[in-house]
C-alpha cells in the first residue's frame, strides 16, 4: 500500500452571504500548487491550497492540511468539538477529488445513523 500526497489548489467567491468553493485543481508538487493557487486568485475574492494525504488503494485519506491562504476562505476546522458538523468533507473516490462545504447548521438533511 503506497501512501500519496496530494496538492490542490480551489478558488472561493462571495455568494449569497456566503463562500462558494469552485472547481478543485490538483497539483504535481507543492510549489505548482502554490503558483497555481496565485493563478487562481486573480480572478476569485480567495484560494486554498491544500494537501490531502491518504492510501488511494484503499480510498483511505486524512484531512486536508492548509498550504498557503490567499484572500477570504473558509476555515477547516480538523477536530470539531463533540456533537459539531465539520465545515469541510472530501470525496477522493474514483470520481475525483471534491472539496466542498458542509453548512453546520443543516442538521435536517444529516443521517447520522449512516455516519
Amino acid at each position: 500500500m503506497a501512501r500519496k500526497t496530494i496538492y490542490c489548489a480551489q478558488a472561493f467567491w462571495h455568494r449569497r452571504g456566503g463562500l462558494i468553493g469552485g472547481e478543485v485543481h490538483q497539483f504535481l508538487n507543492r510549489e505548482r500548487a502554490v503558483e497555481g493557487g496565485q493563478a487562481l486568485f486573480t480572478g476569485a475574492h480567495g484560494v486554498a491550497v491544500f494537501s490531502v494525504v491518504g492510501y488511494p488503494d484503499i480510498d483511505l485519506w486524512e484531512e486536508p492540511r492548509m498550504v498557503e491562504v490567499y484572500g477570504d476562505v473558509p476555515a477547516i476546522e480538523p477536530d470539531p468539538p463533540p456533537g459539531d458538523f465539520a465545515y469541510f468533507k472530501i470525496d477522493c473516490s474514483a470520481a475525483g477529488d471534491v472539496w466542498t462545504q458542509v453548512d453546520p447548521w443543516a442538521v435536517d438533511g444529516v443521517d447520522e445513523e449512516a455516519a
